[in-house]
């Protein structure tokens, strides 16, 4: 079986559930609603050499919403635990070769790395979610559940983001992402794509993926053209993930899989913490974060849904470019 590219959706579907949305209304893109609302960014800084930048206080950012600037009324670099959702594929298509094995490999990696109480839920997807180990700070735990999982069935990678990152959205901590383990790209899931891609910046919790070996070689995700957009040409595994503030990886040898998963660790563990009160005006915002300090490379979520018209809810479009 030749894999196929990893979809647009299994990156963007878990913004619906991340926002409380049921999943029988998940054609609607996220909103706030009632109150004083914030919303809240997970931001990740960098020099030009991608080490990460750790002395910067809330006015060294500037924060604009649909090109208007915008005051902070939260800034936190807290050490705060990390929590995530862990989804490993096992679809039919994982027998082929050691695929399985590789994403065992990659995901006892990424736990080895976690602190004293950091904490993961580890997920396996075919054609339904299965939660293998609740979310826990025994490694034991989650090594175990590592060695109960076998390929079976079709891919619902789109539903099994998003049913995940609506139990991650439980958790308490300030510090979680999404991290999906896999080699294929979906074949079964009920959302729609003009769903999905309405909502690429909407989520407020990072989604990485690890990608593994592909039939025809290496895997490069930043170099996966997943699906056409409108107007011409397409979008791309690592267009979509940044547009979530995560990254895209390959996880086929020991020594990249390490790095991947510290840079995912290290982003989290060291990103700053901001939230705003947002314009009120329905519909997509997009935003710009930016950092006064020379050479700084910002990266988080491109934008969020107010209240939206009716017909934005029935087709609602983001942009995709950067």
């Amino acid at each position: 079986m030749r894999v196929r590219p990893i979809s647009v959706l299994s990156l963007v579907a878990a913004a619906i559930c991340l926002t409380g949305v049921a999943v029988r209304a998940r054609q609607e893109p996220p909103t706030f609603r009632g109150g004083i609302n914030l919303v809240s960014l997970n931001v990740v800084v960098k020099d030009s050499r991608g080490r990460a930048i750790r002395n910067l206080s809330g006015g060294d950012f500037e924060v604009f919403d649909q090109g208007k600037p915008v005051r902070l009324a939260d800034f936190r670099v807290d050490d705060d635990p990390v929590s995530l959702a862990v989804l490993l594929d096992t679809s039919g298509s994982m027998t082929l070769g050691d695929r399985l094995d590789t994403a065992r490999r990659a995901a006892t990696t990424l736990f080895e790395q976690f602190g004293p109480t950091d904490e993961a839920g580890l997920f396996t997807f075919d054609n339904s979610l299965r939660a293998v180990v609740p979310f826990t700070i025994d490694l034991r735990k989650l090594r175990k559940g590592l060695e109960q999982v076998s390929p079976f069935g079709s891919t619902s990678l789109y539903d099994a983001v998003a049913a995940a990152a609506r139990r991650l959205a439980d958790r308490h901590a300030s510090r979680r992402a999404v991290v999906v383990i896999t080699d294929g790209f979906d074949t079964s899931s009920e959302i729609s794509a003009v769903a999905a891609a309405g909502l690429a910046g909407s989520i407020d919790v990072p989604v990485y993926v690890l990608a593994v070996a592909h039939d025809e070689g290496r895997t490069d995700p930043r170099a996966t053209a997943v699906e056409p957009v409108a107007g011409g040409g397409v979008a791309r595994l690592d267009d979509l993930t940044e547009h979530t503030g995560g990254l895209s990886f390959s996880a086929e040898g020991q020594l990249e899989t390490g790095l991947a998963v510290k840079q995912i660790l290290t982003d989290l563990r060291t990103a700053y913490l901001l939230a705003f009160t947002p314009d009120p005006a329905p519909g997509w915002h997009q935003l710009v974060v930016r950092v006064t300090k020379k050479n700084a490379r910002v990266r988080t979520r491109a934008g969020f849904w107010m209240t939206a018209p009716e017909t934005l809810l029935r087709h609602p479009v983001a942009p995709l470019a950067r």
